[in-house]
């Protein structure tokens, strides 16, 4: 869960039987190193030896792995000790939140990707706004939900009240529980490698989270027609 807020909201509303909650401070590590890169040059395991060494002085990716019941020291950390059936990654639903989860998922994917591949991590999916009119209140994931949900929900009659989530920290714990983490109401997004795609999503990953900005910077520059809006 992103922050110490969110963090005790969920830990209130937890079902202690099964979810554990684990909240983290900030932006964690970005942890990505071009291995694949390094093997030709010869220099994949200094490499890693430097990337082992960058994870441990992280105390938020320390507190990660021991949480996940793995040993932190252990230069092949074995996925199948890991205690939890599902690890969700629950963060704000704007784009600092967006870059914590993806910051996350690139510690899974390069650290972990057994627990991809095994179908362990999901994406929670907290809304962005909550919608109400009378006596019904809806959730909207954002702006193109909140819309619909507008016209489908409310019809063009009446004023609809529209509040804006600044965060999960925000969120009254109720809210959160029925929104977010309650089994029979949440939605979870599971994140996968599609078959066929391993090649494409590491390229992908290396030139979203990799060392270089030009291919950040080309990526927007690529995609920067199509954004209707941006949340800034």
């Amino acid at each position: 869960v992103e922050g110490d807020s969110a963090g005790g909201s969920a830990k209130q509303v937890r079902n202690r039987e099964f979810q554990a909650v684990l909240p983290l401070r900030g932006k964690i590590l970005n942890t990505y190193t071009d291995i694949n890169g390094s093997k030709k040059n010869g220099n994949a395991k200094d490499l890693r030896t430097k990337t082992l060494s960058k994870l441990i002085s992280s105390n938020e990716i320390i507190t990660l792995i021991n949480a996940l019941g793995l040993d932190p020291k252990n230069e092949e950390l074995d996925t199948n000790d890991v205690r939890y059936g599902k690890i969700i990654i629950m963060t704000d639903a704007d784009v600092d939140g967006m870059h914590i989860a993806a910051l996350l998922m690139t510690f899974f994917y390069h650290e972990l990707p057994g627990i991809i591949t095994s179908g362990h991590l999901y994406l929670a999916q907290p809304p962005l706004y909550r919608l109400s009119k009378g006596k019904t209140t809806v959730y909207a994931r954002d702006d193109i939900d909140k819309e619909l949900l507008i016209k489908s929900t409310f019809g063009s009659s009446g004023t609809v009240g529209v509040s804006r989530f600044k965060g999960l920290g925000e969120m009254p714990p109720s809210q959160l529980r029925e929104t977010t983490m309650n089994r029979e109401s949440r939605q979870l997004l599971q994140v996968i490698v599609a078959n066929g795609t391993e090649s494409a999503t590491n390229t992908q990953v290396e030139r979203l989270m990799g060392r270089k900005p030009e291919m950040r910077l080309a990526f927007i520059q690529e995609r920067a027609q199509s954004v209707e809006s941006l949340d800034i």
